[in-house]
């Protein structure tokens, strides 16, 4: 099992994106999304990035567009538990960024499908 945002399982998100071949649904829209979670001693940054070259996680990339949110919303959202709207609303869920940027992309995003299902069979939230 590999707990929810270490380093093992940043590699397996990262090789579970380049897998996907997802480079040319985002050929024309590319996006770097940024994902922060937690506070200053525990927090954890990545960005997702989708392009014509494909999805992979890059650790220092700059993002169009940044989530910000606590662990406890990270996890329920990443297990499928938690409606991310309902975060959004409720405050555990932040956006930051170009947030028109998403939108461009919300057609390849949600063609995505679930690549990340045998992830978060593996994980240990």
């Amino acid at each position: 099992m590999l707990r929810f945002l270490s380093a093992d399982w940043l590699r397996a998100f990262d090789e579970a994106l380049r897998a996907a071949g997802v480079g040319g649904r985002f050929a024309a829209n590319p996006i770097a999304i940024a994902q922060e979670v937690g506070g200053a001693a525990d927090a954890v940054r990545y960005v997702v990035v989708l392009d014509g070259q494909g999805g992979r996680i890059d650790h220092d990339g700059i993002a169009d567009v940044t989530f910000v949110c606590d662990r406890d919303t990270a996890a329920g959202l990443a297990q499928g538990t938690m409606n991310a709207q309902r975060a959004l609303t409720s405050g555990r869920l932040k956006i930051k960024g170009e947030v028109d940027r998403l939108a461009a992309a919300s057609a390849a995003l949600a063609g995505l499908g679930d690549v990340l299902a045998d992830l978060r069979a593996d994980t240990e939230f």
